[in-house]
């Protein structure tokens, strides 16, 4: 017979990464019932043990934030990872190189989220911020995605809303196959772009946080049926890369980590485009070949 795990600790761990998804916007007891589905009265008890050991604390207005043990226990997280902790090495020596903005991301369930942001690129360049989140659905994630299996695959692209098409589908598999290929992923910045940069600068603000998370998840939605993931990367005319990111593979070959580079402030053309991909997907070998990871057998 398997173990159950604790329903308890189960719906405390879903509030703490109810509050983890935003961390900039407290939440009442009322909110946070609603968002994770429970009884209010079951919410406020699991908060009240949370609050106990500093998971979580509230403020003068009676909302609910991350607490300072969170931030014990993240640093603790990165320091236990391997893949973490080599990427994030890699990550600041690529930026430095590349004087670049780099992430590394992590999966987070059914979900992105950024670990460690290294700025070393221009003013006016693209951004990232620890802590920002967003949905593993297409076109996002696909690194983290391309090395799986079928079934892990498929059920990516089901996730997609609206859903995509046959043709659609087929497209994404043919991108999925080009990043096996290259050992990299490329996407491109988009006429929708600006908004969803928009949108997560406003889940980070302080302004109307639940107003920005429909504005990103509405883009999101946008953005799937979009260029946004090419299928190949022999452009004929310049373009503006949004990002470029590799995986970071652990000993049991699954993606630990990925090294995320985000694009210049100007058009590349498509040689330019191979040679940055080179850059990311070699601090990305670096870092797996730091904690012995193994590749897949697709890409050994």
């Amino acid at each position: 017979m398997g173990l159950v795990p604790s329903p308890a600790v189960v719906r405390a761990s879903d509030l703490l990464h109810h509050l983890a998804r935003n961390p900039t916007e407290p939440l009442t007891v009322s909110e946070l019932a609603r968002r994770a589905g429970l009884p209010r009265a079951t919410c406020d008890t699991l908060l009240l043990g949370l609050s106990v050991g500093g998971f979580v604390r509230r403020d003068a207005e009676l909302r609910y934030e991350l607490g300072p043990a969170c931030m014990v226990v993240g640093d603790a997280a990165r320091a236990a990872n391997p893949a973490l902790r080599a990427a994030a090495q890699q990550a600041e020596v690529l930026a430095r190189a590349t004087a670049s903005v780099t992430a590394v991301s992590v999966r987070d369930r059914d979900g992105l989220r950024v670990s460690n942001v290294f700025d070393y690129g221009p003013p006016l360049g693209l951004r990232a911020r620890m802590g920002d989140a967003i949905e593993l659905v297409p076109p996002f994630g696909a690194t983290f995605v391309a090395w799986q299996g079928e079934d892990e695959i498929t059920g990516w692209l089901d996730r997609a809303d609206p859903p995509l098409g046959p043709a659609e589908r087929a497209s994404y598999r043919s991108a999925i196959d080009g990043i096996r290929r290259r050992g990299y992923s490329v996407t491109l910045v988009t006429s929708r772009q600006p908004k969803l940069i928009k949108a997560l600068k406003g889940l980070a603000g302080a302004g109307d946080a639940g107003l920005a998370r429909q504005e990103r998840d509405e883009v999101a939605r946008q953005m799937s049926h979009s260029e946004y993931l090419p299928t190949r990367t022999d452009l004929k005319a310049p373009v503006r890369v949004a990002q470029v990111s590799a995986p970071v593979f652990q000993s049991d070959s699954q993606v630990g980590a990925s090294i995320m580079l985000l694009g210049p402030a100007h058009e590349l053309s498509a040689k330019e485009i191979a040679a940055l991909g080179e850059e990311v997907a070699g601090a990305a070998r670096s870092a797996t070949s730091e904690i012995h990871g193994r590749l897949p057998a697709s890409s050994a």
